[in-house]
């Protein structure tokens, strides 16, 4: 697990400079403590920073090149399967570490891009190929790893974060008002948009291809998930199959040349990734970590618990407080961008202490994804039933009752997601961004209209379309949710303390393998994750694995309640966002009277618009004053 960055200029005669190189790796050296590498070879720069998890020695160090030096890579990830790909190579080329760095290398001299179809893991890399003149980045299937690029007529510049690039001073920091509207609909900012106008994200499971001598890039998506159900198998038989992929996928995650343990929040994934890791690990015992809240409907420690002690695991556990709020001006320099899932306060504590004794942790994100755990999944599902009446009708008597409804009202949130379109109606089962009072933070002249903010449908149609609806909203969260909420907030608080983290259900396999259960099988109409809670059961008991999902959520209400202050208000209304045109002044005041009101029967819930609105200002002072 690294940090790499880098430019490349289009003329030859611009250098890449050195010092430069180093200022940028410098904004991302918690990523890669233990060691740093710069090269700068005429017009191209690549910079890399390390955190030794294989091959601690110094052949480890990046940037990396083959045998004679005209192939170069800086590389963030993990490969799982690198040793068998070794083994292939190995006869064909010199390998001077033990490291997967060198066999990405070799794998691109032998296959060029079609080497990314042969790895198993979680990567973004840059290779650059001198002899044939080509930058080569890519992104691993789902997104793990993040890869930030800005691409215009006289330069390229990229990274793991949004710092480097902005660091190197070739990139500018006009806003994208597309990202603004994207960030207060979602509170976070989907790929392949950024904050900045300029900056992109590579998707997950996408690779850029520059040619440096006529500068044209090349951009290909080179893996997507797919539906394709098959038919026969049992629920039981279905289980086992996922019970042995995800073993095999928790055991080839284990290898390391550093201490490796595993989050545990009680959970039904967590649960599976540790007790996977703990039956691989024996005779050693795993160590979990836990984080949990003093407001019981919030706490799973008791499962926790009981998994840890059935597992024979070494647990620790820390209790989150109200007081993580005032991390948000701090946790804003490792976000780069506004992102405000409220879940980033206990993830960002977890991580601290798991990093206290081990550098390589373990998570359970991608099982809710892959094996529909999301009630928005079972809301998909629901709100299907209207797609049999006609279009003028839904969107004519839902559209009138919406416009009439008093905004913030549960009445207008309900009425504007049965007004839009079949598609969009699912896809908003996530977020609402028919919602007005997402909006009303934003200046009036920044707002877009609803159909603007549904940018992210287009082009998803064909390749959702006569799938069951559940199943379309589960492979809008592998394209969009996962890797821009969920991943992203895993990868930063993780990084922010120095700590890998790995994700066994997000493999190709058992990506592959989910989307092959059947409609039939993957549903109950009581609990989401019917094949996961099987799995679960068998160890655990029925009483275990079929309560409510509870999620890795904080007591939002209360906290954000809390932090509603008068001081805070006149804080925001003199902020640089309202002086700036960016914020609105008459939204904010209506907020913080909402959240004074309380949510209620009848009206939303705000607060997590305010906590929003919090994250926005923090990010604002860091990176926009």
């Amino acid at each position: 697990m690294c940090g790499i960055c880098g430019l490349v200029f289009r003329d030859p005669r611009s250098h890449a400079n050195a010092l430069l190189l180093q200022q940028m790796a410098n904004t991302i050296r918690h990523r890669g403590p233990d060691d740093e590498g710069i090269l700068a070879v005429e017009n191209v720069g690549l910079a890399h920073r390390r955190l030794a998890i294989l091959d601690l020695s110094a052949a480890g160090h990046q940037p990396m090149s083959n045998e004679d030096g005209s192939v170069w890579i800086v590389f963030n990830g993990e490969i799982y399967n690198f040793a068998e790909l070794r083994a292939d190579l190995v006869n064909r080329h010199q390998f001077r570490s033990r490291t997967d760095t060198e066999v990405l290398i070799h794998l691109y001299e032998e296959h060029g891009t079609a080497m990314l179809d042969r790895l198993d893991g979680m990567f973004a890399f840059a290779i650059w190929d001198r002899s044939k003149h080509r930058l080569f980045l890519a992104r691993d299937p789902f997104g793990i790893k993040p890869l930030y690029v800005a691409l215009d007529q006289e330069r390229l510049v990229f990274g793991s974060e949004l710092k480097p690039l902005l660091a190197s001073g070739q990139v500018s920091r006009d806003l994208d008002q597309g990202a603004l509207n994207d960030f207060f609909d979602f509170h976070w900012i989907p790929a392949p948009r950024s904050i900045y106008r300029q900056i992109r994200k590579v998707r997950p499971g996408e690779f850029w291809e520059l040619d440096l001598q006529s500068w044209q890039c090349r951009v290909e998506r080179y893996w997507q998930p797919a539906y394709r159900p098959k038919v026969g198998l049992t629920l039981d038989a279905w289980t086992d199959a996922v019970d042995a992929e995800l073993y095999k996928s928790v055991q080839s995650q284990l290898v390391s040349d550093v201490p490796v343990g595993a989050f545990l929040s009680g959970g039904i994934d967590s649960t599976l990734v540790s007790t996977a890791a703990a039956r691989a690990l024996k005779p050693s015992h795993l160590r979990t970590f836990t984080i949990d809240f003093a407001e019981e409907k919030f706490s799973e420690r008791p499962y926790a618990q009981h998994v840890a002690e059935l597992i024979a695991a070494d647990a620790t556990y820390s209790t989150a407080s109200p007081t993580t709020l005032a991390e948000l001006p701090r946790l804003s320099e490792f976000y780069d961008e506004p992102f405000a899932d409220s879940s980033l306060l206990p993830t960002d504590a977890v991580s601290r202490i798991t990093r206290e004794k081990v550098t390589v942790a373990l998570s359970g994100d991608g099982g809710d994804e892959l094996f529909s755990g999301y009630h928005h999944h079972k809301l998909a599902r629901q709100v299907s039933r209207l797609d049999v009446l006609p279009r003028w009708l839904t969107g004519g008597v839902f559209g009138a009752i919406s416009g009439f409804s008093p905004d913030g009202s549960r009445l207008q949130d309900w009425s504007a997601r049965f007004a839009l379109d079949p598609d969009n109606r699912r896809y908003s089962t996530i977020r609402l961004p028919a919602r007005r009072s997402r909006l009303s933070l934003l200046a009036k002249n920044l707002r877009q209209a609803c159909e603007e903010r549904f940018w992210f449908s287009e082009g998803l149609g064909s390749r959702l379309q006569g799938l069951p609806a559940a199943t379309q909203i589960q492979l809008f969260d592998l394209e969009f949710y996962l890797p821009s909420d969920m991943l992203v907030k895993v990868d930063r608080a993780s990084m922010a303390h120095s700590l890998e983290v790995r994700v066994p259900f997000l493999s190709r396999t058992i990506a592959d393998l989910a989307f092959s259960i059947p409609d039939e099988i993957r549903y109950d109409s009581q609990h989401e994750k019917r094949v996961l809670r099987n799995l679960v059961q068998r160890t655990y008991g029925a009483e275990f694995a079929q309560r409510k999902k509870k999620g890795f959520g904080i007591p939002l209400r209360k906290w954000v309640h809390d932090a509603a202050t008068s001081e805070k208000l006149d804080s925001l209304l003199t902020s640089g966002a309202v002086r700036q045109g960016i914020l609105d002044t008459e939204g904010i005041r209506e907020l913080f009277q909402s959240i004074r009101r309380g949510g209620g029967r009848w009206h939303a819930d705000r607060s997590e618009e305010l906590f929003a609105l919090f994250v926005f200002d923090a990010w604002w002072k860091r990176y926009q004053a």
